[in-house]
């Protein structure tokens, strides 16, 4: 087990060190591709659509296929945000050998004057359902694997995956195919909502929380509570002084990276 850690870890600074190589290789993004018709929260008719961001390679072998889920409080935020992680983890991820999906879910501006939690996250985690179908039904296109799917969030959109993979209450494992995820990485999320002290869901994906020590909008003792709901399914990486969001230096983008690769190695291994 030390062997392979030292060697992950070799592999790691090899990647690392030839990034800027990699990110030559040209990346391509197919924008706006409808995956689910629905209705929004004021009963009117809505697309949903997500972005592929996948590189030039022709080679034949299917690669990971990872979903992201943007935050912003369930009320604001989209599949292409400039203030999110998308363009940076995307522009890392995709000459790795992972096709990124990056998709938009259903808002709820009026979520907190309402009162109307529960139903918007549900909506969420139905239309997270969704694109995971979608992208199973059309991994081909793309070179991804339908059997190595990662789910990957921010924020409300790391507690819209942790509560749509792990607990039943929202997406009850009885109703929807959650086989082929085999990864969700949380990242400034929360617990999950109606689990108590333990997840409900069956699923035995392996997680990797990303949280920050100083985060004062989910503090970092939700995601001790979201590590001990999991069991040994979970794992964490605090980094220290760090608040909510990542993307305001080199330091914390690629500490996600840095994490999230030599994770998804362990997993793809």
């Amino acid at each position: 087990m030390k062997l392979r850690k030292i060697f992950a870890a070799l592999i790691l600074t090899s990647e690392l060190c030839c990034s800027c190589s990699q990110k030559e290789s040209r990346i391509e993004v197919d924008r706006d591709i409808v995956f689910a018709e629905t209705t929004g929260y004021q009963g009117t008719d809505i697309q949903l659509k997500l972005d592929v961001y996948h590189d030039d390679k022709s080679d034949n072998e299917a690669r990971p296929a990872i979903i992201w889920v943007h935050g912003g409080g369930m009320y604001v935020g989209s599949k292409d945000a400039k203030w999110g992680l998308v363009s940076h983890l995307a522009d890392e991820m995709a000459p790795r050998n992972y096709v990124f999906f990056s998709i938009d879910y259903r808002l709820n501006p009026e979520w907190e004057a309402t009162g109307a939690f529960a139903p918007t996250i549900r909506n969420a985690a139905l239309d997270v359902a969704s694109a995971v179908d979608w992208v199973k039904a059309n991994a081909v296109t793309y070179g991804a694997d339908p059997e190595r799917i990662i789910l990957m969030g921010h924020s409300a959109g790391a507690e819209i995956i942790s509560n749509y993979y792990y607990s039943n209450a929202l997406t009850p494992d009885s109703l929807f195919d959650k086989n082929g995820i085999v990864a969700l990485i949380p990242i400034s999320g929360n617990r999950l909502f109606y689990d108590g002290d333990s997840c409900s869901g069956k699923g035995q994906a392996k997680c990797l929380i990303i949280h920050g020590d100083l985060d004062d909008m989910n503090p970092l003792s939700d995601a001790e509570t979201l590590l001990k709901q999991i069991g040994d399914k979970g794992q964490m990486s605090v980094m220290k002084s760090n608040g909510h969001m990542w993307t305001e230096t080199d330091e914390q983008k690629n500490f996600v990276i840095e994490n999230i690769i030599t994770f998804l190695y362990t997993i793809d291994k």
